[in-house]
């Protein structure tokens, strides 16, 4: 596993173990778990999709990338707690610069929203992000997506632009916290 990704990742991905029990890369058999977390949550899915997720959308995000960058960049994974996929994290090294880890996805389990588990995965991201020599985590927000645009607010992101997808034609803020 270790040849994977690339040596900045890996060692992401060991730390982020370390501080998150339960957190690992999500496989093919796994899909059908975040099929479940994905239902979970109608209203991220009224806003984000045209129709209910399909298992074919959970191996269309574990590919996807953005140009430039290869698997080796890519970490998808899922946080398990009490043997039931909790959370979902998208990771992309080096995007849209080298220095900049990119936060594709974090989406918990609906009935575990609002209860301190994204302000916790978040905490450890932003540390071990930081002590892995990332200078800053992007993302990008919905603009309909009213709660996320609060929740990154308060874990201390800045808005640095707005765009449109390509796929759906969606409005989004680019946001951006330094590390």
């Amino acid at each position: 596993m270790a040849a994977r990704y690339t040596a900045r990742g890996q060692a992401l991905l060991e730390k982020l173990g370390n501080a998150l029990p339960g957190l690992r890369p999500l496989a093919e058999n796994d899909f059908p778990a975040l099929l479940a977390l994905y239902k979970s949550n109608p209203f991220y899915l009224s806003i984000s999709q045209e129709g209910p997720p399909t298992l074919e959308d959970c191996q269309e995000d574990a590919a996807a990338l953005p140009p430039g960058r290869g698997k080796e960049h890519k970490l998808f994974l899922g946080l398990s707690q009490e043997s039931v996929l909790a959370a979902v994290l998208d990771l992309v090294e080096g995007y849209p610069e080298e220095g900049t880890l990119y936060l594709g996805l974090l989406e918990l389990a609906g009935p575990l929203q609002g209860k301190g588990l994204g302000t916790h995965i978040f905490s450890a991201l932003s540390q071990e992000a930081g002590a892995a020599g990332f200078q800053c985590i992007r993302l990008a927000c919905l603009e309909e997506n009213l709660p996320g645009l609060a929740f990154w607010a308060g874990m201390g992101f800045e808005e640095e632009g707005r765009s449109t997808l390509l796929k759906g034609g969606r409005k989004v803020r680019k946001l951006v916290k330094r590390l």
